[in-house]
């Protein structure tokens, strides 16, 4: 496994040559690239995000992939970060144009892994709210599924001939409009909707804390065929906050960097061992007290002692 971090996810924004090159610096091995229409370009660049996907398309991997060798980092992802399954629907075509385009961007680049949200056409309401029963009108589900296979089932073909697989994010907000790939039970749901090895996970142990999902390391030997990528990210359970809200509430946890939260990461990384996981941990850093890159080194060195 090699250690790693994603690219604009608490991490100060700096030109794509400068952040490759602190990377090595400091022995992170590997990038998640952020990039696409959920960023902002970085020092006027042309395109949102690390890199400019257009021009590695139409010209080829030239300066970005001369940098990373420089300084002995790879790419482990691109990550677009697209609620592709929008209901507006000049949205949804924009968007997925802008995710074929990291499809066809990251075969040029070499990169066998894509990072999206699974998305949702209905916000968070996946099962509907909850203890209403599978047939209360707020349950969304089969609609969402069935949008799902009609965007993704193209998708996955479009991936797999380029050798590319798609990895979803695992968390349920989704970058505010919900996501289905973040509960064991849904994953399942996705994967016989759209029945391609393209299709699996980039998962992320911190959202298993908050949603009371137990056994991470149980989980990931169940899905070990699936786990394309790995997000290293902690989170801690605020017990007053939790007493104050009950689990409806939006303050009684928060993300911490690995080490500072309520994750076995020893029990974590065996799992991944025993699976033959031989990918990157990207360390998303979310954590308010040890923020940015400073914070990205401390999860590192604390991997790295693992």
């Amino acid at each position: 496994m090699r250690i790693g971090f994603a690219s604009l996810v608490g991490v100060e924004p700096r030109p794509f040559p400068e952040l490759v090159r602190e990377a090595g610096r400091h022995g992170l091995e590997t990038i998640e690239v952020n990039v696409g229409p959920t960023f902002k370009p970085i020092a006027g660049a042309a395109y949102p995000g690390h890199l400019d996907l257009r021009a590695i398309v139409a010209e080829g991997a030239g300066e970005a992939a001369e940098t990373l060798a420089a300084h002995g980092v790879t790419i482990s992802a691109l990550a677009p970060m697209l609620n592709l399954l929008t209901p507006d629907p000049a949205l949804r075509r924009e968007r997925i144009a802008a995710f074929r385009l990291a499809l066809a961007a990251a075969a040029v680049l070499g990169v066998d892994t894509v990072v999206t949200y699974a998305g949702s056409a209905f916000g968070m309401h996946f099962w509907g709210l909850p203890a209403v029963g599978a047939d209360h009108p707020s349950n969304k589900l089969a609609e969402n599924l069935r949008q799902f296979r009609e965007v993704y089932a193209p998708l996955a073909r479009h991936a797999e001939e380029r050798g590319v697989r798609i990895a979803f994010e695992t968390a349920p907000r989704g970058g505010g409009e919900g996501n289905l790939a973040h509960a064991p039970e849904l994953w399942d749901r996705l994967f016989d909707a759209v029945p391609s090895p393209a299709l699996g996970l980039s998962f992320d142990p911190s959202h298993l804390v908050w949603l009371q999902i137990p056994d991470p390391p149980g989980v990931i030997r169940r899905y070990a065929a699936r786990l394309y990528h790995v997000d290293a990210k902690d989170a801690e359970i605020l017990p007053d906050r939790l007493a104050a809200q009950g689990i409806l509430g939006n303050a009684w946890w928060r993300y911490r960097i690995p080490g500072h939260g309520a994750l076995d990461w020893p029990a974590i990384l065996a799992a991944l061992r025993e699976i033959g996981y031989a990918g990157a941990l990207d360390i998303e850093n979310e954590d308010p007290l040890h923020p940015g890159l400073a914070g990205v080194l401390e999860a590192a060195a604390f991997l790295r002692g693992l």
